[in-house]
């Protein structure tokens, strides 16, 4: 059978011993060695990572543009004249507005925000968007995650408006060199040290040069909105984006946004029972930012700006609820569109194509980045959706690590109207006439440039451990990675010879997998989230498992197992069944449970003892599944422990009906 994911240990067999140095700074040693491979290997980086602040940040006047910026935005200031800031329609670009746009409003300026809109005006500067700001008597207009690429369109409009650029995206050749400055820590010679700002940590660092200019101090308002931008935009969690995020993901209990707050109470982050817990950098990526993301999909993007912007509790409230509800017509758009997506790849017969090109008439061009993103998590390839409208095709696309997307649409570039984009992720446009060859020139790409190996998503794990160690102490040390996300992910870990007790489908419509698993006397529960149609394992089974773990609190605190994928292990002799030996175990059983249900463990544990070792503690758990089975035993919860009761059986015992017993019988 065909591997779900290559796993790619992260540990080396002879792994070196933690430096002396991390137990001075009291780190566990299993943490400490996580930290290595991460690259923490002095002391003073580990001083960094665990103890900067917002006072480590460098010096904003350092970027390259900044103080050009900040003299032309002083001048604005002092004559009165009205700024717009000009916006990206993503959750970074909402933020990085309402950054900018709450600092001028505190500074007292006459400032306006503009956002486009994705299907009419596209992403970046537009003529149409800038003469209409002219118009409205706008001076000076600022862009934030956006505008580097717009160096002919910044040329046509110097004369009538004056602009400064900040961006984070990857400078072009021909820079707009007619703006008063362009701030972009990528650009060529741009002395600021940290370079993976994403737009709203750029356009908080304007606020920074400009607070320090005015007061000589540094600038501390509003992080949260960073925090909530950076996450979303999923650049690295390293170096200065850690300290914005931590920072600010520390003052999303108590925010005095309104609108931040609202949404928090409106998506069930903090609020109610839940009271005021710590947020996470996860809870902002699957429960905020969709619900932003959504309004710039399938509403306007300017519902963020104005929520995260409103001083009204009322208004707040009423778009947080009003976002949420937006969220959920597009998460319906979303499944209907990828239904179709799905019959369209099998009518093209494309599900085994090195690059899937899909494409559909009039589906909605605000969600196909998602639903592009869907069909690559379930087939592991480059993925373009294509919607076509009056004959011409706007397409998405999502790629996989090894083939650069950007540069496989520039070799068909003489197909397209336009492109742009990235490694990862772009996009593009294109005549529906020439769709068909498209597609299959795209193909004849990727072919030479991907393996059906590439094809195989990777797991990278941290390590395997038994599961006995993986206690809540051990699951409180890993917290010292936090926040974690991209280039800093959450570690995962590997657990071999874990048998598969009981498991069972949850959720609505049974979208969700759990299982019990045990290693000697350790149990622990493991989740699956949306495994598909096939169960990841079943009763009976000797495995090994991929996980992240997590602390669940039902019942008081216990282990749990989000899972990620399983391996089943050849069973060896030992564990191979036969009715003899489950006659006998039966026997024993049936005097353990007279007296009424007991707890699992109990009953594993003593059936241990009756065989002093000579019989292997998996092949007892394996007869005990065989009976659960056939209907002999049956389990229940009960304050936090599993409980087995035994039933008379009417007739005799049939193991030709337990798949355990057919799959390890000798």
């Amino acid at each position: 059978m065909k591997e779900k994911y290559k796993w790619i240990f992260r540990e080396k067999e002879q792994e070196e011993a933690a430096a002396p140095f991390f137990a001075d700074w009291g780190v566990p040693d299993e943490m400490a060695r996580i930290l290595q491979r991460r690259g923490i290997r002095s002391e003073e980086a580990l001083r960094h990572f665990l103890k900067d602040t917002m006072d480590d940040l460098a010096d904003p006047l350092r970027m390259k543009g900044m103080p050009e910026a900040a003299e032309r935005i002083e001048r604005a200031l002092a004559q009165r004249e009205k700024i717009v800031i000009y916006g990206d329609y993503d959750v970074d670009g909402m933020t990085a507005t309402s950054i900018l746009y709450r600092f001028f409003r505190r500074l007292g300026a006459d400032v306006g925000f503009y956002i486009p809109g994705r299907d009419g005006e596209g992403y970046g500067l537009n003529p149409g968007a800038v003469e209409k700001l002219c118009s409205e008597g706008y001076t000076l207009l600022i862009t934030v995650d956006c505008g580097i690429s717009s160096a002919a369109l910044v040329a046509d409009w110097s004369d009538r408006i004056d602009f400064i650029i900040t961006d984070h995206h990857v400078p072009p050749e021909l820079l707009p060199t007619k703006a008063v400055a362009v701030i972009n820590p990528h650009q060529t010679g741009c002395g600021y040290p940290y370079k993976e700002l994403a737009g709203c940590g750029v356009a908080y660092m304007l606020c920074r040069a400009l607070w320090k200019r005015r007061t000589g101090q540094n600038y501390a308002e509003d992080t949260e909105l960073v925090a909530l931008g950076t996450i979303a935009d999923m650049v690295p969690l390293t170096g200065e984006n850690r300290i914005l995020v931590k920072t600010g993901l520390a003052l999303f209990p108590h925010t005095k946004i309104k609108g931040l707050a609202a949404l928090l109470q409106a998506a069930g982050i903090l609020g109610g029972d839940r009271g005021e817990r710590p947020v996470t950098a996860d809870q902002v990526s699957f429960g905020l930012a969709p619900r932003l993301n959504a309004s710039g999909r399938i509403a306007h993007a300017k519902k963020g700006v104005i929520l995260m912007t409103t001083e009204e509790t009322s208004e707040a409230a009423r778009l947080a609820e009003e976002l949420c509800a937006i969220n959920v017509e597009r998460q319906t758009i979303e499944r209907s569109i990828f239904q179709e997506a799905l019959v369209r790849l099998e009518e093209l017969e494309g599900e085994q194509s090195m690059a899937l090109v899909v494409d559909g008439k009039d589906w909605h061009p605000g969600v196909i980045g998602i639903v592009a993103s869907r069909v690559l998590e379930q087939f592991h390839r480059p993925v373009l959706v294509i919607t076509i409208h009056d004959g011409v095709g706007k397409g998405s696309c999502r790629s996989i690590p090894g083939f650069n997307i950007y540069e496989a649409l520039k070799a068909q570039s003489d197909l397209l109207l336009q492109f742009g984009g990235h490694t990862m992720a772009a996009g593009f446009s294109i005549e529906e006439a020439k769709i068909p060859l498209f597609r299959k020139r795209l193909n004849e790409y990727a072919v030479k440039v991907l393996t059906e190996d590439d094809c195989i998503p990777r797991l990278e794990i941290e390590q395997t451990v038994p599961l006995s160690e993986v206690t809540l102490d051990f699951i409180r040390s890993l917290s010292l990675l936090e926040p974690c996300g991209c280039e800093n992910p959450k570690p995962l870990f590997a657990s071999r010879g874990v048998f598969v007790e009981s498991a069972r489908r949850m959720g609505a419509e049974s979208r969700h997998f759990k299982c019990l698993l045990s290693e000697g006397g350790t149990a622990a529960e493991a989740v699956f989230w949306n495994p598909g149609e096939d169960d990841p394992c079943r009763p009976g089974e000797e495995v090994a498992i991929a996980y992240e773990p997590e602390i669940h609190e039902w019942y008081g605190e216990h282990v749990q197992l989000i899972g990620k994928d399983v391996r089943e292990m050849t069973p060896g002799a030992e564990l191979l069944l036969d009715r003899p030996f489950l006659v006998d175990v039966f026997l024993k059983l049936r005097s353990l449970l007279s007296g009424g249900s007991r707890t699992v463990a109990d009953v594993q544990q003593q059936l241990c003892s009756m065989y002093q070792g000579a019989c292997p503690e998996l092949k007892i758990k394996a007869g005990l599944v065989v009976f659960e089975e056939i209907g002999i035993l049956s389990r229940y919860s009960r304050g936090g422990q599993e409980y087995f009761i035994y039933h008379v059986l009417k007739d005799k015992m049939d193991l030709q009906t337990s798949p355990t017993f057919c799959r390890y019988r000798k």
